[in-house]
Protein backbone atom coordinates (compact mmCIF):
# COMPACT_ATOMS: atom_id res chain seq x y z
CA UNK A 1 0.00 0.00 0.00
CA UNK A 2 1.56 3.71 -0.99
CA UNK A 3 -0.57 5.85 1.59
CA UNK A 4 1.41 8.59 3.46
CA UNK A 5 -0.52 11.57 3.55
CA UNK A 6 -3.42 12.60 5.97
CA UNK A 7 -6.11 12.58 3.12
CA UNK A 8 -4.66 9.06 1.91
CA UNK A 9 -4.19 7.21 5.19
CA UNK A 10 -7.96 7.75 6.28
CA UNK A 11 -8.86 5.87 2.72
CA UNK A 12 -6.34 3.11 3.45
CA UNK A 13 -7.56 3.18 6.95
CA UNK A 14 -11.15 2.20 5.51
CA UNK A 15 -10.08 0.03 3.32
CA UNK A 16 -8.22 -2.21 6.24
CA UNK A 17 -11.56 -1.95 8.55
CA UNK A 18 -13.57 -3.49 5.37
CA UNK A 19 -11.33 -5.81 4.42
CA UNK A 20 -11.43 -7.36 8.61
CA UNK A 21 -14.74 -6.97 9.04
CA UNK A 22 -15.84 -9.10 6.25
CA UNK A 23 -12.90 -11.52 7.62
CA UNK A 24 -10.18 -11.29 5.30
CA UNK A 25 -6.68 -12.33 6.19
CA UNK A 26 -4.92 -10.02 4.95
CA UNK A 27 -1.14 -8.81 5.72
CA UNK A 28 -0.56 -4.94 4.68
CA UNK A 29 3.00 -3.23 4.44
CA UNK A 30 3.96 -0.48 2.61
CA UNK A 31 4.92 3.42 2.25
CA UNK A 32 2.68 4.78 4.78
CA UNK A 33 2.14 7.19 7.21
CA UNK A 34 1.36 7.01 11.40
CA UNK A 35 -2.52 6.71 11.62
CA UNK A 36 -2.26 3.11 9.34
CA UNK A 37 1.34 2.32 11.26
CA UNK A 38 -1.33 2.58 13.96
CA UNK A 39 -3.67 0.17 12.66
CA UNK A 40 -0.86 -2.60 12.22
CA UNK A 41 0.42 -1.52 8.59
CA UNK A 42 3.92 -2.60 8.23
CA UNK A 43 6.17 0.40 7.45
CA UNK A 44 8.59 -0.50 4.66
CA UNK A 45 9.97 3.34 3.22
CA UNK A 46 9.69 7.05 4.44
CA UNK A 47 7.22 8.61 2.05
CA UNK A 48 7.84 11.89 3.58
CA UNK A 49 9.11 12.81 0.03
CA UNK A 50 5.55 12.14 -1.75
CA UNK A 51 4.29 15.50 0.25
CA UNK A 52 5.38 18.00 -2.61
CA UNK A 53 3.08 20.28 -4.36
CA UNK A 54 3.37 21.50 -7.60
CA UNK A 55 5.58 21.24 -10.80
CA UNK A 56 8.58 22.84 -9.46
CA UNK A 57 8.52 21.67 -6.26
CA UNK A 58 8.35 18.01 -7.38
CA UNK A 59 11.86 18.85 -9.37
CA UNK A 60 13.61 19.67 -6.23
CA UNK A 61 12.51 16.41 -4.82
CA UNK A 62 13.52 14.30 -7.98
CA UNK A 63 16.67 12.46 -6.90
CA UNK A 64 14.76 11.09 -3.72
CA UNK A 65 11.62 10.32 -5.05
CA UNK A 66 13.17 8.20 -7.53
CA UNK A 67 15.27 6.45 -5.37
CA UNK A 68 11.94 5.86 -3.38
CA UNK A 69 10.50 4.37 -6.42
CA UNK A 70 13.78 1.93 -6.97
CA UNK A 71 13.15 1.03 -3.19
CA UNK A 72 9.74 -0.13 -4.12
CA UNK A 73 10.55 -1.83 -7.42
CA UNK A 74 13.03 -3.78 -5.84
CA UNK A 75 10.21 -4.80 -2.71
CA UNK A 76 8.03 -5.64 -5.02
CA UNK A 77 10.40 -7.67 -7.84
CA UNK A 78 11.95 -9.76 -3.96
CA UNK A 79 8.27 -10.22 -2.46
CA UNK A 80 5.90 -10.45 -5.01
CA UNK A 81 2.95 -9.19 -2.75
CA UNK A 82 -0.50 -10.63 -4.00
CA UNK A 83 -1.84 -7.00 -4.35
CA UNK A 84 -0.76 -3.29 -4.76
CA UNK A 85 -3.08 -0.56 -3.48
CA UNK A 86 -2.44 2.64 -4.29
CA UNK A 87 -3.59 5.77 -2.94
CA UNK A 88 -4.00 9.17 -4.73
CA UNK A 89 -0.13 10.70 -5.46
CA UNK A 90 -1.20 9.66 -9.33
CA UNK A 91 2.32 10.58 -11.05
CA UNK A 92 4.47 8.68 -8.85
CA UNK A 93 1.49 5.90 -8.28
CA UNK A 94 1.51 5.09 -11.41
CA UNK A 95 5.19 4.67 -12.39
CA UNK A 96 4.52 1.77 -9.33
CA UNK A 97 1.66 0.33 -10.96
CA UNK A 98 3.66 0.21 -14.43
CA UNK A 99 6.43 -1.71 -11.76
CA UNK A 100 3.94 -3.93 -10.42
CA UNK A 101 2.17 -5.00 -13.77
CA UNK A 102 5.63 -6.10 -14.73
CA UNK A 103 5.97 -8.05 -12.12
CA UNK A 104 2.22 -9.67 -12.55
CA UNK A 105 0.82 -8.39 -9.49
CA UNK A 106 -2.32 -6.85 -9.70
CA UNK A 107 -3.14 -3.41 -8.88
CA UNK A 108 -6.01 -1.65 -6.96
CA UNK A 109 -6.07 2.40 -7.35
CA UNK A 110 -8.25 4.10 -4.66
CA UNK A 111 -9.11 8.00 -5.32
CA UNK A 112 -8.95 8.82 -9.64
CA UNK A 113 -6.30 10.90 -10.98
CA UNK A 114 -8.38 13.91 -12.09
CA UNK A 115 -8.23 12.92 -15.57
CA UNK A 116 -11.60 15.31 -15.86
CA UNK A 117 -9.71 18.07 -14.63
CA UNK A 118 -6.67 18.23 -16.60
CA UNK A 119 -4.64 15.40 -18.29
CA UNK A 120 -7.53 13.27 -19.81
CA UNK A 121 -5.52 11.31 -21.64
CA UNK A 122 -3.67 9.40 -18.77
CA UNK A 123 -7.00 7.58 -18.48
CA UNK A 124 -5.43 5.56 -21.37
CA UNK A 125 -2.49 4.60 -19.10
CA UNK A 126 -4.49 3.71 -15.93
CA UNK A 127 -6.72 1.31 -18.57
CA UNK A 128 -3.53 -0.87 -19.12
CA UNK A 129 -1.98 -0.71 -15.59
CA UNK A 130 -5.01 -1.17 -13.09
CA UNK A 131 -7.18 -3.60 -12.46
CA UNK A 132 -10.40 -1.91 -10.37
CA UNK A 133 -10.20 2.02 -9.79
CA UNK A 134 -12.46 3.00 -6.97
CA UNK A 135 -13.88 6.30 -6.86
CA UNK A 136 -15.25 8.74 -4.39
CA UNK A 137 -17.08 11.01 -7.10
CA UNK A 138 -20.43 9.73 -8.97
CA UNK A 139 -19.23 11.78 -11.97
CA UNK A 140 -16.39 9.46 -12.21
CA UNK A 141 -17.31 6.41 -13.36
CA UNK A 142 -18.85 6.66 -16.84
CA UNK A 143 -15.02 7.87 -17.90
CA UNK A 144 -13.74 4.62 -16.56
CA UNK A 145 -16.38 2.61 -18.42
CA UNK A 146 -15.84 4.51 -21.02
CA UNK A 147 -12.15 3.34 -20.99
CA UNK A 148 -12.81 -0.46 -20.23
CA UNK A 149 -11.72 -0.05 -16.84
CA UNK A 150 -13.43 -1.87 -14.34
CA UNK A 151 -14.79 0.74 -11.48
CA UNK A 152 -16.55 0.88 -8.17
CA UNK A 153 -18.32 3.92 -6.54
CA UNK A 154 -17.05 4.13 -2.89
CA UNK A 155 -18.98 6.47 -0.48
CA UNK A 156 -16.87 8.94 0.88
CA UNK A 157 -15.28 7.69 4.33
CA UNK A 158 -15.95 11.49 5.36
CA UNK A 159 -19.22 10.71 5.00
CA UNK A 160 -19.51 8.41 8.26
CA UNK A 161 -16.80 10.85 9.93
CA UNK A 162 -18.71 13.91 9.83
CA UNK A 163 -22.07 12.27 10.58
CA UNK A 164 -23.38 13.10 14.27
CA UNK A 165 -23.84 16.42 15.87
CA UNK A 166 -21.27 17.00 18.13
CA UNK A 167 -22.76 20.90 19.14
CA UNK A 168 -20.82 24.26 18.53
CA UNK A 169 -21.10 24.79 22.48
CA UNK A 170 -19.61 21.22 23.25
CA UNK A 171 -16.89 21.07 20.67
CA UNK A 172 -16.05 24.94 22.34
CA UNK A 173 -16.40 23.29 25.48
CA UNK A 174 -14.15 19.93 24.81
CA UNK A 175 -11.44 22.38 23.29
CA UNK A 176 -11.16 24.04 26.60
CA UNK A 177 -13.10 27.82 25.36
CA UNK A 178 -15.29 29.47 26.38
CA UNK A 179 -18.55 29.01 25.02
CA UNK A 180 -19.32 32.21 23.91
CA UNK A 181 -17.60 34.43 20.94
CA UNK A 182 -16.49 34.45 17.63
CA UNK A 183 -13.76 31.74 16.61
CA UNK A 184 -12.07 31.35 13.22
CA UNK A 185 -10.34 27.70 12.45
CA UNK A 186 -6.87 28.37 10.22
CA UNK A 187 -6.57 25.03 8.31
CA UNK A 188 -3.06 25.56 6.68
CA UNK A 189 -3.17 21.88 4.70
CA UNK A 190 -1.25 18.89 5.96
CA UNK A 191 1.93 19.51 4.21
CA UNK A 192 4.84 21.65 5.53
CA UNK A 193 5.23 22.84 2.33
CA UNK A 194 1.44 24.31 2.49
CA UNK A 195 2.28 25.25 5.97
CA UNK A 196 5.21 27.10 4.74
CA UNK A 197 3.34 28.85 2.00
CA UNK A 198 0.28 29.86 4.12
CA UNK A 199 0.86 30.34 7.52
CA UNK A 200 2.71 34.06 6.93
CA UNK A 201 -0.37 34.84 5.13
CA UNK A 202 -2.91 33.68 7.64
CA UNK A 203 -1.17 35.48 10.16
CA UNK A 204 -1.49 38.61 8.66
CA UNK A 205 -4.84 38.13 7.46
CA UNK A 206 -5.58 36.77 11.22
CA UNK A 207 -4.01 40.15 12.34
CA UNK A 208 -6.45 42.80 10.12
CA UNK A 209 -9.90 40.36 10.82
CA UNK A 210 -9.00 41.23 14.91
CA UNK A 211 -8.36 44.89 14.49
CA UNK A 212 -11.35 44.95 13.00
CA UNK A 213 -13.16 42.80 15.35
CA UNK A 214 -11.64 42.93 18.42
CA UNK A 215 -13.38 39.81 20.58
CA UNK A 216 -12.57 37.80 17.76
CA UNK A 217 -10.57 34.61 18.31
CA UNK A 218 -8.54 32.31 16.07
CA UNK A 219 -7.78 28.32 16.32
CA UNK A 220 -5.49 26.28 14.35
CA UNK A 221 -5.33 22.45 13.89
CA UNK A 222 -2.15 20.94 12.40
CA UNK A 223 -2.48 17.61 10.90
CA UNK A 224 0.94 16.20 11.99
CA UNK A 225 3.16 16.11 14.91
CA UNK A 226 5.90 18.61 14.97
CA UNK A 227 3.98 21.16 12.96
CA UNK A 228 3.49 23.12 15.48
CA UNK A 229 6.90 24.69 15.82
CA UNK A 230 6.86 25.01 11.99
CA UNK A 231 4.00 26.84 12.27
CA UNK A 232 4.72 28.87 15.19
CA UNK A 233 7.67 30.15 14.30
CA UNK A 234 6.24 31.19 10.80
CA UNK A 235 3.62 33.05 12.59
CA UNK A 236 5.89 35.05 14.93
CA UNK A 237 8.07 35.94 11.93
CA UNK A 238 5.30 37.22 9.61
CA UNK A 239 3.51 38.74 12.88
CA UNK A 240 5.81 40.01 15.63
CA UNK A 241 3.44 41.74 16.95
CA UNK A 242 0.24 39.71 17.23
CA UNK A 243 0.29 36.36 19.04
CA UNK A 244 -0.36 32.84 17.67
CA UNK A 245 -3.65 31.17 17.63
CA UNK A 246 -4.74 28.20 19.66
CA UNK A 247 -2.80 25.54 18.10
CA UNK A 248 -4.44 22.01 18.19
CA UNK A 249 -2.96 18.46 16.93
CA UNK A 250 -5.26 16.42 15.30
CA UNK A 251 -8.22 17.95 16.16
CA UNK A 252 -9.68 19.32 13.14
CA UNK A 253 -13.15 18.42 12.77
CA UNK A 254 -13.58 19.74 16.15
CA UNK A 255 -11.98 22.76 15.23
CA UNK A 256 -14.08 23.63 12.29
CA UNK A 257 -17.35 22.54 14.73
CA UNK A 258 -16.36 25.22 16.89
CA UNK A 259 -15.75 27.56 14.58
CA UNK A 260 -17.98 30.23 12.77
CA UNK A 261 -16.22 30.99 9.87
CA UNK A 262 -13.06 29.09 8.29
CA UNK A 263 -10.43 29.54 6.11
CA UNK A 264 -9.03 26.38 4.60
CA UNK A 265 -6.14 25.03 2.46
CA UNK A 266 -7.37 23.83 -0.90
CA UNK A 267 -7.85 19.83 -0.20
CA UNK A 268 -9.49 17.30 1.81
CA UNK A 269 -10.13 19.71 4.24
CA UNK A 270 -12.19 21.63 2.42
CA UNK A 271 -14.48 18.88 1.53
CA UNK A 272 -14.93 18.14 5.06
CA UNK A 273 -15.68 21.85 6.46
CA UNK A 274 -18.61 21.20 3.57
CA UNK A 275 -20.08 18.46 5.51
CA UNK A 276 -20.03 19.96 8.76
CA UNK A 277 -21.76 22.72 7.19
CA UNK A 278 -19.39 25.75 8.13
CA UNK A 279 -19.23 28.82 6.07
CA UNK A 280 -15.42 28.87 4.82
CA UNK A 281 -13.42 30.87 2.59
CA UNK A 282 -10.94 28.58 0.26
CA UNK A 283 -7.08 29.91 -0.01
CA UNK A 284 -3.90 28.56 -1.78
CA UNK A 285 -0.73 29.25 -3.00
CA UNK A 286 1.75 27.67 -4.73
CA UNK A 287 5.14 28.29 -6.52
CA UNK A 288 4.38 30.89 -9.27
CA UNK A 289 6.03 29.01 -12.35
CA UNK A 290 3.57 25.84 -10.98
CA UNK A 291 0.13 28.03 -11.16
CA UNK A 292 1.31 29.32 -14.49
CA UNK A 293 1.56 25.92 -15.63
CA UNK A 294 -1.66 24.44 -14.14
CA UNK A 295 -3.76 27.63 -14.74
CA UNK A 296 -2.84 26.47 -18.70
CA UNK A 297 -3.61 22.69 -17.83
CA UNK A 298 -6.34 22.77 -15.72
CA UNK A 299 -9.75 22.37 -17.55
CA UNK A 300 -12.37 23.14 -14.25
CA UNK A 301 -13.74 26.62 -13.07
CA UNK A 302 -13.17 25.88 -9.29
CA UNK A 303 -10.56 24.18 -7.28
CA UNK A 304 -12.27 23.66 -4.37
CA UNK A 305 -13.87 20.17 -4.24
CA UNK A 306 -17.45 21.54 -2.61
CA UNK A 307 -17.29 24.40 -5.30
CA UNK A 308 -16.61 21.55 -7.87
CA UNK A 309 -19.15 18.86 -6.80
CA UNK A 310 -22.47 21.39 -6.47
CA UNK A 311 -21.13 22.94 -9.90
CA UNK A 312 -21.00 26.87 -8.02
CA UNK A 313 -19.09 29.09 -5.78
CA UNK A 314 -20.13 27.99 -2.72
CA UNK A 315 -16.78 29.06 -0.88
CA UNK A 316 -15.18 31.77 -2.28
CA UNK A 317 -11.57 30.94 -3.57
CA UNK A 318 -8.42 32.80 -2.73
CA UNK A 319 -5.79 31.46 -5.04
CA UNK A 320 -1.73 33.04 -5.53
CA UNK A 321 -1.94 36.78 -6.02
CA UNK A 322 -5.63 37.01 -4.91
CA UNK A 323 -4.45 35.81 -1.77
CA UNK A 324 -3.92 39.13 0.12
CA UNK A 325 -4.90 39.75 4.01
CA UNK A 326 -7.22 42.17 2.99
CA UNK A 327 -9.07 39.77 0.76
CA UNK A 328 -9.04 37.32 2.89
CA UNK A 329 -10.58 39.53 5.98
CA UNK A 330 -13.43 40.74 3.79
CA UNK A 331 -14.76 37.57 2.92
CA UNK A 332 -14.50 35.86 6.85
CA UNK A 333 -16.17 39.26 7.86
CA UNK A 334 -18.92 38.92 5.31
CA UNK A 335 -19.36 35.50 6.65
CA UNK A 336 -19.05 36.74 10.33
CA UNK A 337 -21.75 39.70 9.22
CA UNK A 338 -24.43 37.14 8.15
CA UNK A 339 -23.95 34.26 9.91
CA UNK A 340 -23.00 32.25 6.63
CA UNK A 341 -26.24 31.43 5.70
CA UNK A 342 -26.51 31.19 2.27
CA UNK A 343 -23.61 28.71 1.84
CA UNK A 344 -24.86 26.56 4.84
CA UNK A 345 -28.03 26.15 2.64
CA UNK A 346 -26.13 25.42 -0.34
CA UNK A 347 -24.04 22.94 1.41
CA UNK A 348 -27.16 21.14 2.75
CA UNK A 349 -27.51 19.17 -0.62
CA UNK A 350 -23.79 18.07 -0.41
CA UNK A 351 -23.83 14.51 1.24
CA UNK A 352 -26.22 13.68 -1.34
CA UNK A 353 -23.45 13.72 -3.91
CA UNK A 354 -21.48 11.61 -2.44
CA UNK A 355 -22.84 8.33 -1.67
CA UNK A 356 -21.59 5.18 -2.99
CA UNK A 357 -21.06 1.39 -2.01
CA UNK A 358 -20.25 0.62 1.45
CA UNK A 359 -17.54 -1.42 3.40
CA UNK A 360 -19.23 -4.70 2.00
CA UNK A 361 -18.46 -3.78 -1.72
CA UNK A 362 -15.10 -2.57 -0.63
CA UNK A 363 -14.12 -5.95 0.36
CA UNK A 364 -15.88 -7.47 -2.64
CA UNK A 365 -13.38 -6.02 -4.72
CA UNK A 366 -10.65 -6.63 -2.48
CA UNK A 367 -12.01 -10.35 -3.11
CA UNK A 368 -11.95 -9.86 -6.91
CA UNK A 369 -9.15 -8.38 -7.43
CA UNK A 370 -7.30 -10.94 -5.41
CA UNK A 371 -8.87 -13.45 -7.62
CA UNK A 372 -10.50 -14.90 -4.38
CA UNK A 373 -14.31 -13.73 -5.87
Amino acid sequence: MVASEASGEQLGAALIEASRAAGLALDFAGVVGPRLQDLGVRSLFDGHVLAVVGLVEVLDSFRRIRALLHDIDDYLRRERPDLVVLIDHPDFNLRVAARAKAYGIPVLYYVSPQVWAWRAGRIHKIAQLVDHMMVLFPFEAPLYEAAGVPVTVVSHPLLAKTAGAEEQAEARRRLGLPVEGEYVALLPGSRNGEIQRLAPRLARSARLLQARRSGLRFLAPLARPGQRELFERLWREATPDFPPPLMLEGQAQRAIRAADAVVVASGTATLETALLERPAVVVYAVNPITYAIARRLVKVPFIALPNLLLQRLVYPELIQSALRPEAVAEAVQAILDGGGAAQRQALQSLRQLLQGEGPERVAGVLRQVLGEA
